[in-house]
């Protein structure tokens, strides 16, 4: 998961990824600036 994070934030360095351990789950969590909601949505799907 992390070298995933790693390699989008070289391509695409307007994302910001975080990755939150809680006991036994692992959660991803990709913010982007206003204008890049569209390619977000497109890339993982609307927002949890």
């Amino acid at each position: 998961m992390a070298a995933l994070a790693a390699d989008e934030q070289q391509c695409c360095p307007f994302f910001d990824f975080r990755l939150h351990l809680d006991g036994q789950e692992l959660h991803l969590e990709v913010r982007a600036p206003a204008d890049g909601t569209g390619l977000l949505t497109d890339l993982f799907g609307p927002a949890a």
